[in-house]
């Protein structure tokens, strides 16, 4: 049997499956028929497309199995009543919208190597904020779950009484959140940008948890962090983001505000340290070339040795669900 091409022509129509998705999304096909709109004509009436379109569009939908049809009605598989309904708890809508962005941004990667500069222009405090406010939000759903399994990991239930906990660039707070539901009798103290501080309030007092945390609005780049305060820091999805010496300068400021025999995990996408293994993290270093200055993933290796010029030593390695890493270091 002949070498088949069939990843080459997976690879080639993989954003047909996107734009599927992302239009779904936009024109809220899932939500209407999560509503009782389950035939064609019902649903182009509801969110007033034309017909044939939208009923070319559906069938593709169930082509790539996001939806079901029998006879002329659809339904929705489960994964997406859960994820991709607008009235579910578990929506997705966040990263749905994520998505759609980094895809125009992909687009320009040609270019990206060319030049060695990221797609788009400069981006000012206030976009930031609501960039990353935004991107908060969608990743809640598929980060919470990943936080539960680190806590487990960590053996945080067992974790010293009045165990102070920083979260540096929190997001909505979904990695406190897990350890403090391990733990009733920790404190943690989230630090965002202002906007995103606000989103982490919403959704600690959904976990009502609001009485143990607080919050240090302000920028990632302007931290200063009082010294020998606390007994764990979280860097989650942080390092891959500001580049190799941003984040060799934060793993020192956070080692200083460590107490003595503190602990610093770092939850992020590590390759392998010949970075020769197929998988996402390395695929998601493209990302950040793409979207950020200086950003990208990087290995063991090199944040063992961020680990040791801010007198830490790495004391385990965790994998996590969807690819993630969690690296643990001790204060020396």
């Amino acid at each position: 049997m002949g070498l088949s091409s069939d990843r080459i022509q997976d690879a080639l129509y993989g954003f047909a499956r996107s734009q599927l998705l992302f239009t779904a999304c936009d024109l809220d096909i899932f939500t209407q028929i999560a509503n009782g709109h389950r035939v064609a004509p019902a649903i182009a009436k509801a969110i007033h497309v034309d017909l044939r379109a939208l009923s070319i569009v559906l069938d593709g939908l169930v082509g790539i199995g996001f939806l079901d049809k029998h006879q002329s009605a659809y339904r929705l598989p489960p994964d997406v009543e859960k994820y991709l309904v607008k009235t579910s708890p578990s929506y997705m809508g966040g990263m749905v919208k994520h998505g759609k962005r980094l895809m125009d941004t992909w687009t320009q990667l040609t270019s990206v190597v060319k030049t060695g500069q990221p797609a788009g222009s400069a981006q000012g405090l206030a976009q930031l904020e609501a960039y990353f406010a935004e991107l908060a939000k969608g990743l809640y759903v598929s980060n919470y779950p990943t936080a539960q399994q680190l806590a487990v990991m960590l053996d945080f239930h067992s974790a010293p009484k009045g165990v102070n906990i920083l979260d540096v660039g929190g997001g909505t707070g979904v990695w406190s959140i897990a350890l403090l539901e391990a733990n009733a009798d920790a404190r943690a103290t989230i630090l965002d940008y202002p906007t995103v501080v606000e989103i982490a309030r919403e959704y600690v007092a959904k976990h009502e948890l609001s009485e143990r945390v607080t919050y240090t609005p302000g920028d990632l780049e302007m931290l200063t962090l009082p010294p020998s305060t606390y007994d764990w820091t979280i860097l989650a999805n942080i390092c891959h983001a500001i580049g190799p010496f941003s984040t060799a300068e934060l793993i020192g400021h956070v080692a200083e505000a460590l107490k003595p025999g503190g602990k610093l995990v770092v939850v992020d996408f590590v390759p392998d340290d010949e970075r020769s293994e197929p998988g996402w993290p390395l695929l998601f270093g493209v990302n950040e070339m793409i979207t950020t200055d200086e950003g990208n993933v990087f290995t063991q290796a090199e944040y063992t040795q961020w680990f040791e010029a801010a007198g830490l030593s790495l004391a385990s390695k965790h994998s996590l669900d969807g690819d993630v890493t969690a690296l643990v270091a001790h204060k020396n």
